[in-house]
């Protein structure tokens, strides 16, 4: 879950007014977003999508997807889809509601997960600048900067193998034959420029993974030629020590 995403014990917005009788909000299973279900009408649903749209808008105006303005208004097959992070709403034949309510929930699931990975990679890069010079080499002083870059590796893999589990949902083949869930989340995942979201992050990832893969080398490299140099002084002062026994027996010999 990220910022964008409600709390799950959170209670439901309220229902606007004006809307057609059977109008209700769901909470999503797995992403805990609100859905605004709206019968729709059968004369004119303008009004109805337009306050459908209104009470999505009301909640995404702090929230941002890579430079796509919100909340996204889908149309297709006589269905009116208003989606943001924080709520979503559909203006549909009661009869599709739930086909739609698992599309959107798997959709608003990927989103947040992908966003969630995002901003962890965004909030990376200050670290990264200030441990430019790690990928250089180690030093006595620096090696004890060794364990938070350990940390800071383990978060990089991390993140890259939950993207790479992302990206198997991302890139799985719509459904054949054609299905209106199956529209729906081909449709918004285009709309939300998610696949190339997914390779730019993959490509940042994959930056932060090389440079904390040379500060790890620099830093086990830097490890090891401490232990041979403490090695090679510990052989010297032991060889100089038995140097030194024998000098003073073959003195004590020449005495006597």
């Amino acid at each position: 879950m990220n910022a964008d995403t409600p709390a799950p014990g959170s209670p439901p917005p309220s229902l606007p007014s004006g809307l057609p009788s059977g109008s209700h909000i769901e909470r999503l299973p797995r992403s805990h977003q609100p859905l605004l279900l709206v019968p729709k009408p059968a004369d004119d649903a303008s009004d109805a999508v337009s306050t459908a749209t209104q009470w999505v808008a009301e909640a995404s105006a702090l929230s941002c997807r890579d430079a796509v303005a919100l909340p996204v208004l889908l149309r297709l097959y006589n269905v009116d889809l208003v989606w943001s992070p924080e709520r979503a709403a559909v203006v549909a034949a009661e009869e599709r509601f739930a086909g739609i309510q698992d599309a959107v929930d798997d959709f608003s699931t990927l989103d947040a997960e992908l966003a969630a990975i995002e901003a962890a990679v965004a909030a990376a890069w200050p670290a990264y600048e200030a441990d430019l010079s790690y990928a250089y080499g180690f030093s006595e002083a620096t090696m004890s900067a060794r364990d938070e870059l350990l940390a800071r590796y383990s978060s990089v893999k991390s993140l890259q193998g939950k993207l790479a589990r992302l990206t198997r949902r991302i890139t799985q083949p719509a459904p054949q034959p054609p299905t209106l869930a199956g529209q729906i989340g081909e449709r918004l995942r285009e709309r939300l420029r998610v696949e190339e979201r997914e390779e730019a992050v993959d490509g940042e990832l994959e930056v932060l993974s090389d440079h904390y893969d040379a500060c790890g080398q620099r830093a086990s490299d830097y490890a090891i030629a401490r232990r041979e140099n403490i090695l090679s002084w510990t052989i010297i002062v032991l060889l100089s020590t038995e140097t030194l026994l024998f000098a003073i027996e073959l003195l004590s010999s020449a005495g006597t």
